[in-house]
């Protein structure tokens, strides 16, 4: 009953009131795993009704009801000033409170754990990728350090910001990982603003995201939901569920599900979105160290530790530092920014352009891809793509052991592959040919039928690929030169 306990340092709505406790030994709740077939059999007569993408909102359906033209900002809205030396309104007047006063891992400092914790964090790291024994003796509210530049303490933004779904799709996560990004999310960003976080389970089959997560929420009547998929949808798929069943926000914000929101992310995010219906905006993303939990600033970019998403030509994500055309455009250092690609995770869309933009391809499987696939979107159909550097999020990456979470049985092999080429297939027009040059394995591949989004290209009058990289994308072959295109296909 003890180790079933949500938190040792719960205390008062778990804002850490009580005196910390650390988890000694740990306990292996975390490795229970339920029956979730005899759970879908027992639910069925429900699961009919309220199936997601039920009825009129199908998924597959919704490229099909586009607008043929994107819907008029209607918003109007203050651009922010930046005043130097007048305290930003939307910064905190007071330090931030600690989640535990000396507690473990506050102001993101580093929790280094002695050699008798070795076997059960090894454990922890190849069960859900992260050392859960430090996580899970960190707390849920605890204080973050700011990573933002100084000149952004001083912005000051129209109050009349709009509302947000912050959308969160997990798998098998750890409790205190996945709980950490709800409790920041809900500890930094004004309640005026929040109006939903929705959690999607995609199909989680470990005791602790069952029963004790839907009693540990109530705390917050009904601000944060679960949603559960009937089978694993992966995550470019869940993410589009949980576009449908986030219904209350004017943006959807999208995190996952190991994140901490740092200090005033919320207002910079959304300025833009606020301004312009057809802008996506991206935080920038630190690292938040996996074993000690240490937050540090993503390495690469230039030397503010600006970057811009980029490619290579067989489609790996890579960062390249931001470039002087773009810093010449802006008036001052903490401006958003343009990029050519997110990396996918992270980001921010007004609820109604998602949907317009027919949210992510349905043929896209498990992860791969999407990133690049609704950056061209955004970029090609009109839209902006823009990385805030006053918005920081911090992200956990996986740590080397994790034994992963394998795709499911009907997806088939190669699913990442094949959302590559549904992209490049779609998108990319001539310049397929380089990725085909970079992969010539993924040439054979059956990628499925893109012809209704070849139909929104033409109905939206998109622009070409080639515009998109003479203008928006125009820095990327000077790191990632054009390869030689192949001349003729074939096995030897």
């Amino acid at each position: 009953k003890e180790a079933n306990r949500p938190m040792p340092n719960k205390g008062d709505h778990g804002l850490g009131n009580e005196k910390f406790k650390p988890v000694v030994p740990w306990p292996h709740v975390e490795g229970v795993e339920v029956d979730l077939e005899s759970i879908r059999r027992k639910n069925k007569a429900k699961n009919e009704l309220n199936h997601h993408g039920g009825g009129d909102n199908k998924q597959q359906n919704i490229i099909q009801r586009q607008y043929l033209t994107f819907k008029p900002q209607t918003f109007v809205y203050r651009d922010p000033v930046l005043r130097p030396g007048l305290l930003g309104n939307f910064e905190p007047k007071e330090p931030e409170p600690h989640g535990v006063v000396g507690g473990p891992g506050e102001e993101a400092k580093p929790y280094v754990l002695g050699p008798d914790y070795k076997e059960s964090i090894q454990a922890s790291i190849k069960e859900f990728g992260f050392n859960m024994v430090a996580s899970d003796m960190i707390s849920l509210d605890r204080s973050v350090n700011d990573l933002r530049q100084e000149e952004c303490k001083y912005w000051h933004y129209d109050d009349n910001l709009l509302t947000s779904s912050v959308v969160i799709v997990f798998h098998n996560e750890g409790w205190s990982t996945l709980m950490r990004t709800v409790h920041s999310v809900i500890k930094r960003t004004p309640r005026k603003y929040l109006a939903e976080i929705v959690l999607i389970d995609d199909f989680s089959n470990k005791a602790h995201l069952k029963e004790r997560l839907d009693e540990y929420i109530k705390q917050w009547n009904g601000l944060v939901k679960v949603f559960r998929n009937e089978r694993r949808e992966g995550l470019i798929q869940a993410r589009s569920i949980g576009a449908q069943k986030a219904k209350l926000g004017q943006v959807l914000v999208y995190l996952d599900a190991h994140c901490e929101v740092g200090i005033n992310w919320y207002a910079p995010l959304i300025a833009p979105i606020s301004k312009d219906r057809t802008t996506c905006t991206v935080p920038l993303i630190d690292v938040i160290d996996g074993n000690t939990y240490k937050i540090v600033p993503q390495g690469g970019g230039d030397e503010d530790g600006f970057a811009r998403g980029a490619w290579d030509w067989s489609m790996l994500w890579k960062r390249v530092p931001l470039t002087k055309r773009e810093k010449e455009s802006r008036k001052t250092k903490t401006e958003p920014y343009r990029s050519p690609a997110m990396a996918g995770g992270l980001f921010a869309i007004e609820r109604d352009f998602f949907f317009e933009l027919g949210l992510y391809d349905p043929g896209l499987q498990i992860w791969g891809g999407e990133n690049f696939e609704i950056s061209y979107k955004i970029w090609q159909c009109g839209g902006k793509l823009l990385f805030v550097p006053c918005s920081r999020v911090g992200h956990i990456y996986r740590l080397q052991g994790w034994q992963g979470n394998p795709p499911p049985v009907y997806v088939g092999s190669s699913p990442t592959l094949k959302n590559y080429v549904r992209v490049v297939e779609v998108w990319w027009d001539e310049y397929k040919d380089y990725f085909y040059a970079s992969r010539p394995e993924t040439k054979a591949l059956p990628y499925g039928d893109i012809s209704e989004l070849k139909k929104f290209r033409e109905d939206h009058n998109c622009k070409s690929f080639k515009w998109f990289m003479e203008e928006i994308a125009y820095d990327i072959t000077s790191y990632y030169p054009l390869p030689p295109k192949n001349v003729d296909w074939g096995e030897v």
